[in-house]
């Protein structure tokens, strides 16, 4: 890990003239990046603010994203994105890119002079985490023009800092030394935005990249996730999906577990693995860290990139035929595996007529945050009949012990509201459908629906009659006409 400190500098500091150019972050000679077209989500965690800063800022939240947007245009092959008032508990080693004000660097004490840190963490000379240290012994506030100490100017320092999470070191201490006008210098100057140095590096990183592609649309399920709690052994979180068609499907099987901390989920899994499997139970690919993956950039430029370094996620092309996907946690010698939430996806990429005709996950159905939740995209200008079950009791002629006895199901639109609910499935007005189209399911207490959906997004909840938990099934099938 590197870490990069910005010093303070005398009132009116004269700049040199240009001289030689900007210098790149480097470990044994190799150039320091992110993985090209990944969005690097920061998670600001700086105060909502009580008062209004000189520039008219509410916060210095407000001031981060504004510094975080200055670098945005500049940059081809990468993007910021960012959570304002983040609920993620900052962390050193958690891959999550924190920006917080501390009195302390993890612990660590700031040197003298020091302004502010950002801690680089890589492999094999891909950046995995930054996090950026504000020292809270100064003073702030968030300005333009010449510095005023003792008050100094975040929203300068901010964009200094966040340079250097994009892989450029400082100029004014590069071996031969340089003097060029550059906000990437070491210490703090009169200069407040990125200077042409500043810009023709991060140029010469993200000028050049994979082409960013779109997911056409398409009368489909062209999303398809699961999330729920994975432990260990037999409770660990396992999706199947079915590709129907003549025609080989490309795919991206993904598993987000400690992003999901972003959105308030208490409880999300550490780090993931996932293993995909045929219908035989033959290991067909498996991922640890997504970003050390060959497929990495090709994962990016479909925008499809976890936000955490540590989640997993697989780039496939698969023939027409039932596929599994086991969710659970990284473990080894040193790191015994654990137990928390995490979501299971899989894209259709849209690169031939076959389709994704199903997803089925099973997983602990607890309560809060805990329970068994399928999300669905229906593509398209057409609506789709589909099924929707949960199973609970079925289960157990599988083997399964500590089975959820009475599920029950919840659909809702985009907008959260009520689509459809059922307990039993007998008691469902669509019954008849359900038993029609081969997916009643066997237990009378277990839940099912067949609506038929406009396109959009939709959600269904699975949980237990009356409080209760145990593993549950969920399942969503498209039964319109297969391809």
């Amino acid at each position: 890990m590197k870490i990069k400190r910005l010093f303070i500098l005398a009132l009116f500091a004269v700049i040199a003239p240009f001289s030689f150019g900007y210098v790149r972050e480097f470990d044994n000679g190799i150039p320091l990046a992110w993985v090209k077209d990944r969005t690097v989500v920061m998670q600001l965690s700086l105060g909502s603010g009580t008062r209004t800063l000189r520039d008219g800022f509410t916060s210095f939240n407000d001031s981060a994203v504004d510094a975080l947007q200055t670098w945005n245009p500049h940059l081809a092959h990468l993007q910021f994105s960012w959570i304002k008032n983040s609920p993620v508990t900052p962390t050193e080693g958690d891959d999550e890119m924190s920006v917080i004000f501390d009195n302390k660097i993890f612990g660590s004490n700031f040197g003298s002079g020091v302004l502010a840190v950002t801690l680089l963490a890589y492999r094999n000379g891909n950046f995995e985490e930054t996090d950026t240290v504000f020292n809270s012994a100064i003073s702030w506030d968030s300005y333009r023009g010449g510095l005023t100490p003792p008050v100094y100017d975040f929203h300068r320092v901010a964009i200094h800092e966040f340079g250097h999470t994009l892989g450029l070191d400082h100029p004014d201490q590069a071996q031969p030394k340089q003097t060029v006008i550059a906000i990437m210098n070491s210490r703090v100057s009169d200069l407040d935005t990125l200077a042409q140095d500043d810009i023709n590096g991060v140029t010469s990183i993200y000028d050049t990249g994979p082409a960013y592609k779109a997911i056409a649309d398409g009368p489909v399920l062209m999303d398809l996730s699961t999330r729920g709690t994975t432990s260990t052994g037999n409770s660990v979180l396992i999706g199947g999906f079915i590709i129907q068609g003549s025609q080989p499907v490309q795919v991206v099987v993904r598993c987000l577990a400690g992003s999901l901390a972003s959105f308030g989920v208490s409880n999300a899994l550490f780090d993931s693995v996932i293993e995909l499997r045929d219908a035989n139970n033959n290991l067909i690919a498996s991922n640890d860290d997504w970003f050390t993956s060959n497929d990495a950039q090709t994962i990016c430029s479909y925008r499809r990139d976890p936000p955490n370094s540590i989640e997993s996620a697989l780039l496939v092309t698969l023939n027409p035929g039932s596929y599994t996907a086991i969710v659970k946690s990284y473990s080894d010698a040193q790191q015994a595996a654990t137990s928390g939430v995490a979501l299971f996806e899989v894209y259709d990429l849209r690169t031939s007529s076959s389709r994704l005709g199903n997803v089925s996950t099973r997983g602990q159905v607890g309560t809060g945050d805990n329970i068994l939740i399928g999300g669905v995209i229906v593509g398209g200008n057409m609506s789709k009949p589909v099924v929707v079950r949960a199973l609970g009791p079925t289960l157990t002629q599988f083997g399964v012990t500590g089975v959820l006895q009475n599920p029950y199901l919840e659909l809702r639109n985009a907008n959260g509201n009520l689509v459809e609910a059922n307990n039993d499935w007998q008691q469902s007005p669509e019954a008849a459908t359900i038993s029609a189209d081969g997916k009643a399911p066997p237990d009378a207490k277990e839940s099912a629906m067949a609506p038929t959906l406009s396109p959009g997004n939709y959600t269904a909840l699975v949980t237990g009659v009356g409080g209760t938990t145990g593993t549950g099934l969920i399942e969503v099938y498209d039964e319109s006409p297969a391809p």
